[in-house]
């Protein structure tokens, strides 16, 4: 399938080779590579080396040959033709990555230098390297129907709304038959891909669970928590719970500096309030105003507390260019003593700043 992909993709090419264009306004490109970067996922030592292939066209119009592969690290063995590249041919380029290198995730860079870019191209093989344990009962020793794990919580870390998220999980099947998961899971919700690999996981043998998070479906701010339940077939089927945590971030592009000042822009007017001496006894409530300092109308996505004894009260959501509005946040003490913090984080479409944290500090007696 990917071969027939690029193939459709040199047609294009050749066939905008015909267009009539003057020779000085053509730059030849050199090879043209299908692409740069290539993930192989979740490599177990157990089951063999990781293999990528790259392919490239050859978009100039003269012969075109490798002259020299290199390697940032001896795990990567590269195999290719010496042979030359006609104009318009597709060459390939093979890397092998051994996993008896250091565990973890890698990414690797291999510099393709050719006779028509002695520079050369840079390419990256990345993923993750799965190093087998000395004893699976005493790694993997969180158990869910008897498939073992390294944790019974992930953290996927912090997410912005841009891209999705990948994550390995790898597992152990102390089970006495082999698991696969189920083609229809009426329980996965539409943000999350699964995918098991292999696709049967012997008796006794690890796997991987490649999870993709897409937080744009996801569609909130801050820190979430999900649990997945996944169909799993045996000779009945179960369901596995996967515990999910994670940060969500809107990401908003990099602005110009010419844009810096014509953007929405939330100000508000303390960023940390002391409350001094309280008693748990008494309910504590405050004023932070916020005010929209851009010439664009402001939208505040999402206000979250880390407690629930910390509540406030917002008229709106919106502030137009100039406006300002009072929050007003309580605080309730009761069965607390010391010294105490809490936050209220807003996120909104201020592009400088999309989160804003508030930290509020008490000496509760």
């Amino acid at each position: 399938m990917k071969n027939t992909v690029f193939l459709l993709i040199v047609g294009i090419l050749l066939l905008s080779s015909f267009i009539e264009v003057h020779s000085q306004e053509v730059e030849l490109k050199g090879l043209v590579w299908e692409n740069n970067l290539v993930n192989i996922g979740a490599v177990l030592p157990e089951r063999g080396e990781g293999v990528a292939d790259f392919y490239y066209l050859n978009q100039t119009d003269s012969n075109a040959y490798i002259k020299e592969v290199i390697t940032d690290c001896g795990c990567a063995v590269v195999a290719y033709s010496e042979d030359t590249l006609a104009s318009g041919k597709v060459g390939h380029l093979q890397v092998t990555f051994d996993p008896e290198s250091r565990g973890g995730s890698f990414s690797k860079m291999i510099v393709v230098k050719t006779n028509v870019k002695p520079l050369g191209d840079s390419l990256f093989l990345e993923g993750v390297n799965v190093h087998y344990p000395n004893s699976p009962e005493s790694y993997y020793k969180v158990k869910k129907n008897n498939l073992g794990f390294v944790f019974d919580q992930i953290n996927l870390g912090t997410l912005f709304t841009n891209k999705p998220k990948f994550k390995i999980l790898d597992f152990y099947n102390f089970n006495e038959f082999p698991v696969q998961l189920n083609l229809k899971q009426d329980s996965l919700p539409s943000y999350v891909k699964v995918r098991m690999v292999p696709s049967v996981v012997e008796s006794n043998t690890r796997g991987v669970l490649e999870i993709e998070y897409d937080p744009s479906l996801r569609n909130d701010l801050g820190y979430i928590r999900d649990t997945l339940k996944l169909s799993v077939l045996t000779g009945e089927r179960f369901e596995l719970p996967i515990h999910l945590m994670a940060t969500i971030h809107e990401y908003f592009e990099p602005l110009p500096v010419s844009q810096v000042d014509k953007v929405p822009k939330l100000k508000i007017n303390e960023m940390e309030i002391d409350l001094g001496k309280i008693s748990a006894r008494n309910v504590v409530s405050r004023i932070l105003t916020l005010e929209n300092e851009g010439p664009l109308p402001l939208n505040i996505r999402k206000i979250v507390t880390n407690c629930d004894c910390l509540t406030y009260e917002l008229p709106a959501m919106d502030l137009q260019s100039g406006d300002k509005m009072d929050l007003v946040f309580t605080f309730d003490p009761k069965g607390r003593k010391g010294i105490d913090h809490k936050t209220i984080t807003f996120f909104s479409n201020d592009p400088l700043t999309p989160t804003k944290t508030v930290v509020i500090k008490s000496r509760i007696n």
